[in-house]
């Protein structure tokens, strides 16, 4: 039996070591459909309680073949385990991740007549390569599940007094098995991420039988090149567009031409606000509610004939950076259209497109396509400066 297991493991090995290019090539094809740019790599860390299962009934019986009476057999199968690995993000739903664990060690002490003081402990570490896969479930939480194989290393050792000699079995093994798990994720920061996760581990036993070893684990995971959408979510670029428009020479010589120029040289000129508009999901047409608003945005226009305007357009998070550029620059265009159609001059529109820079708000997950951030950043702004 345990040859038939190492067998199937070692199949189960080919076969993730065959699907990875597979998963590569699915992910790549995934992310360009969606747009979400989310690979990278990643390390982390877990560490929580383990638990084995000890075959008790197997001992008792191999000691009683023996001639020895057991009374009871008690059973240290709980330890603390821990883990440690890095892996590979090739988009919101598929990662490969590889690392080493620690399991711990379990004993048990045989009570017998006559008395044997006949005892045995393993410990049990090894290296694994998973294929993790990801479902988000909000913004910042998500459910995963892993399969992967293992190379196990555990040493077992057992002891007792001259009525059994265990010397000869004693042993020290490296063997290939399978585990796999669930868990859950929550996206503290753009680079860290807190995992909580239950996994099983296929492992020999202390008399070399097939056990289970269950590691239930609390984790921290770091992202590499994650911290620069936090910078760009915390600034604050459009104030300072606003600012640099209303400093135009042009305009700041008008508004002095038109009072006493040693009292108004210090005025800045007029500026309208606007209110902003959104878009609906990948779309760069007008819907209703935006139309109303643009409607009265032209009143406004009409009534101040010496206002400019940029027309600035905005994406979400989630499509690559060359199609949400193209996307933005259509909004903006879209929007300067209906003005026109409006009755508003053309020419005193500019258009600009900045994709998925400078959002008004944070995507902690793209993969979330219509979170409240998103909506928020799926916008056109007005930059108006009245000469």
């Amino acid at each position: 039996m345990k040859g038939f297991t190492e067998l199937t493991t070692t199949k189960m090995l080919l076969a993730l070591a065959a699907a990875v290019p597979l998963v590569v090539s699915v992910s790549a094809q995934a992310q360009d459909q969606s747009g979400y740019d989310t690979e990278g790599w990643f390390v982390g860390a877990n560490i929580g309680k383990s638990s084995a299962n000890i075959d008790g009934e197997r001992i008792q019986s191999s000691l009683e073949n023996n001639g020895f009476d057991v009374t009871s057999i008690d059973e240290d199968k709980r330890d603390q385990g821990y883990k440690l690995y890095a892996g590979y993000q090739f988009s919101p739903y598929i990662a490969l991740e590889g690392g080493y664990f620690d399991l711990g060690d379990f004993k048990f002490m045989a009570n017998t007549l006559p008395q044997t003081d006949f005892s045995g402990r393993t410990e049990l570490q090894g290296w694994n390569l998973d294929l993790v896969g990801t479902l988000p479930l909000t913004e910042r939480f998500s459910a995963f599940a892993r399969v992967g194989v293992t190379q196990n290393k555990s040493k077992t050792r057992f002891s007792s007094n001259a009525l059994i000699n265990t010397a000869g079995y004693n042993d020290d093994d490296s063997y290939t098995k399978h585990k796999y798990g669930l868990g859950v994720q929550y996206q503290l920061s753009p680079a860290f991420t807190l995992r909580l996760e239950a996994e099983r581990y296929r492992m020999d036993d202390l008399i070399g039988n097939n056990g289970d070893i269950d590691l239930y684990s609390l984790g921290i995971v770091y992202r590499f090149g994650q911290s620069e959408p936090v910078a760009a979510a915390t600034a604050a670029p459009e104030p300072v567009q606003k600012t640099e428009a209303v400093a135009a020479p042009a305009p700041v010589q008008k508004t002095e031409a038109v009072a006493a120029p040693a009292p108004m040289a210090t005025k800045e000129p007029q500026v309208l606000v606007l209110e902003d508009v959104h878009f609906n999901f990948d779309t760069a047409e007008l819907n209703e509610n935006t139309k109303v608003i643009l409607r009265q945005h032209v009143q406004t226009l009409k009534a101040n004939p010496q206002a400019r305007v940029r027309i600035a357009g905005y994406t979400s998070a989630s499509g690559t950076a060359e199609y949400n550029q193209a996307l933005s620059e259509r909004r903006a265009q879209a929007i300067k259209a209906f003005l026109i159609l409006e009755g508003v001059d053309g020419g005193r529109f500019k258009t600009v497109g900045f994709g998925q820079t400078n959002p008004a708000e944070y995507e902690a997950n793209p993969a979330v396509l219509r979170s409240d951030a998103a909506k928020a950043n799926m916008r056109g702004l007005f930059e108006i400066i009245v000469e």
